[in-house]
């Protein structure tokens, strides 16, 4: 048993030796933690301001009659309807205008509806005294356009009207009249011995008076003269190609002494002060009770 005064010896000095390491390594973990562990005073930071989220922009509220009678009056409700072909269906659908077309069938459809429902047709010159002089308009007033000036108005949509005693319009681009399925100036001088069927301004070549003024100018120009030569466009009317309208556009149908200027935009009140904005209704293969009237 010489070995236990040995052994216990040993182990004394393991135990000895281990409680020295431990030591210097809880001083050595507590220098590393307070060196990265330092306290940081808090600083101010730049406060945010908060924003207001954007708003959805509302949808203008069409703008009542009577409000439209007060900015821009005198104001009447006249629905101007517009029309481009009136041909056959086949017709239209080989060209792929069908879009544009209003049947023959239909077309009389609608204007046998228009006297049924005590319409009575009236002309631009009409609207004209109407403004400038305050003659008033019929209590069921309605107005017939047609843009481009086809040859199918006049041999199926003028027989319509004259057979049912309906006057129109057509806005003729004038330097297109005696090409292919357009009208002859020979049939436009008997539809306009009718007394039914005035004739307006669609500029010479159906261009667009978004152009230079020099372009526009003359545009409306070679077609009023060619009007005036005929004796038509009296009063002076006109529609605008592709139904864009501008100032400068505006400028010189003032300078030409103009009265009248229609868009292809929708609506049915037509004011003295916007007498160059004037609006109307597209028809197409419906019922014209599916527009309002």
């Amino acid at each position: 048993m010489r070995w236990r005064p040995l052994f216990f010896l040993v182990l004394g000095l393991i135990c000895l030796g281990c409680f020295f390491v431990f030591k210097e390594y809880k001083i050595f973990i507590g220098k590393k933690f307070s060196a990265k562990t330092q306290i940081v005073s808090p600083t101010a930071t730049d406060s945010i301001t908060p924003t207001a989220s954007p708003s959805a922009t509302p949808t203008p509220k069409p703008l009542t009659f009577a409000e439209m009678n007060k900015l821009y009056g005198p104001c009447v409700s006249l629905p101007v309807l517009m029309y481009h072909h009136v041909e056959l269906p086949e017709n239209a659908a080989t060209f792929k205008r069908t879009y544009l077309n209003v049947p023959p069938e239909t077309f009389k459809k609608q204007m046998e509806y228009l006297n049924s429902k005590g319409y009575s047709s009236v002309t631009p010159f009409d609207l004209v005294n109407y403004f400038d002089n305050g003659v008033k308009l019929p209590s069921k007033p309605v107005m017939i356009t047609f843009d481009d000036g086809y040859v199918d108005i006049g041999d199926l949509a003028f027989p319509i009207m004259r057979e049912l005693g309906i006057k129109g319009t057509v806005f003729i681009p004038t330097g297109l009249m005696e090409n292919i399925d357009y009208l002859t100036w020979a049939k436009i001088d008997d539809m306009k011995a009718s007394g039914l069927i005035n004739f307006g301004n669609h500029t010479w070549s159906h261009k667009n008076v978004g152009g230079t003024t020099s372009v526009v100018e003359n545009e409306i120009t070679i077609a009023d003269t060619q009007l005036s030569d005929r004796g038509l466009n009296n009063p002076k009317i006109f529609a605008y190609p592709f139904g864009l309208e501008t100032k400068q556009g505006i400028i010189i149908l003032k300078k030409m002494g103009y009265q009248l200027a229609f868009t292809t935009v929708y609506g049915r009140t037509q004011c003295e002060k916007k007498r160059f904005d004037l609006p109307r209704i597209r028809i197409g293969n419906a019922s014209l009770s599916s527009y309002g009237l």
